[in-house]
């Protein structure tokens, strides 16, 4: 959650790092390591292990912990300061439903892609699949990873 990288190369070097570690877990796991002749994909590796991506899990924590910060449940007030809630008029609500979340205007891929920043559209994301305010933990946790590692919910509609 500390760095949270937004280059490509930079999440790939940490996505390299995590893929020969759990290439030694399903070693001690399962006594073959997944390497020529088998040449499993990472991905396989990944599920057989139990793990997730370097940047959804990094994605995850973050909207995990704006997410406790709001429900009261970490106390942070610099964070809860930045928090603003989207209050439209009755017109807006006639042509689309808008965020719940207020998302500054960044004007530099720094703070576009800023951890705070990404939580904030990960939460808006969320929020049309769930209220926010009433649901537990575990509940927003898979809304979260639902719209974190498939998309937003135009393109997946769950009824």
């Amino acid at each position: 959650m500390i760095w949270s990288p937004y280059e490509q190369k930079y999440s790939l070097m940490l996505e390299r790092i995590q893929n020969k570690f759990l290439r030694y877990i399903y070693l001690r796991l399962y006594g073959v390591y997944p390497f020529y002749p088998l040449s499993y994909p990472s991905l396989f590796v990944l599920g057989m292990v139990g793990y997730d991506r370097v940047a959804v899990r990094r994605e995850l924590s973050v909207a995990r912990y704006v997410f406790g910060v709001l429900r009261g449940r970490t106390s942070d007030a610099a964070v809860l300061g930045e928090v603003s809630l989207s209050v439209p008029d009755q017109y807006v609500w006639r042509r689309r439903r808008p965020p719940l979340l207020h998302v500054p205007c960044c004007r530099t891929n720094l703070l576009k892609y800023s951890p705070f920043v990404r939580a904030l559209r990960t939460l808006n994301e969320v929020a049309q699949r769930v209220d926010l305010f009433h649901c537990t933990l575990s509940e927003f946790t898979l809304n979260c990873l639902f719209v974190i590692c498939y998309g937003k919910k135009s393109d997946y509609i769950q009824k």
